[in-house]
């Protein structure tokens, strides 16, 4: 069986994804991810890849309306909006070529992320199955709708009355979110590949609190959302383990001296030698800190964040903070509130209780 992978060219998109290709492709299955820039994203996968689109990235597309992308005022609903404007505008570039690869390799299911706004066009126009591979709490499936409905000229001329019959993938726990009515499984990380330093391979003599704002928020505002939390960590007696890439650290000015810088640590691994984490709320960051049973404290910036952030306080794994407000009694009660680390462990246990995505193999094959 040949299996098409495609999303847009953004981690927390294409991660997700990666372990169900790669059960697939264990199985004896093959396997291609047709990906927007920056095709490198995939290269750690260890899966073949071919890039589609015409060279622009996903900050190209929302670039128009930046302002409007970096308001946390505005409301979910409006987010929700802004999103789609820009995801479908990066996925119309992309219609042709995903639908040239799809003509010549010839696949025969066709796994998409929900915000791939290409992907439903061409499985409809081609008529092969598809699978909409959630990442998180959001609707898969209102995404697609919302998508098909601002490509509905691209629609019309490509001979499509409207996005594709699919299966939809599920990788939370039914309590947490996702659409249901198809496939749930457990969410296994992905993080990129990347060395770890030796010393994070086992607990710290104190408590650890891993500090990270994913790959999206650093492009867009640099470390300013860590300023007030760098200057409380000196007054908590743990160590803080800042992972934000290459980002510049200027603004956030001498760190103290519990606080360390790291290079590209792959997240699950940083996760599972911390006893806490401080992130921004995307769903790739939370469920990978989920996965491992830690508690979280979580400074929303938008996109997704304040919906992933409801959803796991009253999971009651994590607590809610602004950037301007964090202090060194929110953080020290992140590491001692034994109530957080219960509703980690439990909601751990919960994401355990679901099946392997290995599982999903034979589903895959029944389509066919």
């Amino acid at each position: 069986m040949r299996i098409l992978f495609t999303g847009p060219g953004a981690a927390g998109h294409l991660f997700p994804m990666v372990t169900t290709a790669q059960a697939l492709r264990a199985a004896g299955h093959e396997v291609l991810f047709a990906g927007s820039a920056p095709i490198d994203l995939l290269r750690n996968t260890g899966l073949p890849m071919v890039e589609i689109g015409d060279g622009s990235t996903l900050k190209d597309s929302f670039l128009q309306f930046q302002a409007e992308f970096t308001d946390q005022n505005r409301s979910h609903e409006d987010t929700i909006r802004l999103a789609a404007r820009g995801f479908a505008q990066h996925g119309r570039v992309s219609i042709d070529g995903l639908l040239a690869v799809a003509t010549a390799w010839r696949p025969d299911v066709l796994v998409h992320a929900p915000f791939q706004s290409a992907a439903p066009l061409v499985a409809a126009k081609l008529d092969i199955p598809a699978v909409v591979h959630n990442f998180g709490v959001l609707s898969g499936t209102d995404m697609v709708a919302r998508l098909a409905g601002l490509l509905s000229e691209e629609y019309a001329a490509h001979g499509v009355a409207g996005p594709a019959t699919h299966t939809v993938i599920d990788v939370v726990p039914e309590s947490f979110g996702g659409d249901g009515g198809g496939w749930r499984v457990r969410y296994v990380p992905f993080n990129g590949g990347g060395a770890v330093p030796a010393e994070l391979l086992g607990r710290g003599e104190r408590p650890r609190i891993a500090v990270t704002l994913g790959t999206v928020v650093t492009d867009w505002s640099g470390v300013n959302s860590l300023v007030r939390l760098v200057a409380e960590a000196a007054e908590v007696d743990a160590d803080f383990l800042l992972a934000v890439g290459g980002a510049d650290l200027s603004s956030l000015g001498t760190l103290p001296g519990n606080v360390r810088a790291l290079p590209w640590v792959p997240l699950a691994q940083l996760v599972e030698s911390s006893d806490a984490i401080v992130h921004h709320g995307g769903a790739g960051t939370l469920l990978t800190a989920a996965a491992y049973g830690i508690p979280q404290l979580v400074l929303p910036q938008g996109a997704d964040h304040f919906v992933n952030v409801d959803a796991a306080e009253r999971a009651g794994f994590a607590l809610r903070g602004a950037d301007a407000e964090v202090d060194a009694a929110q953080l020290t009660r992140l590491v001692q509130e034994d109530s957080l680390r219960k509703g980690a462990h439990s909601f751990r246990t919960e994401i355990e209780g679901l099946p392997s995505p290995a599982t999903l193999v034979a589903s895959f094959e029944a389509l066919l």
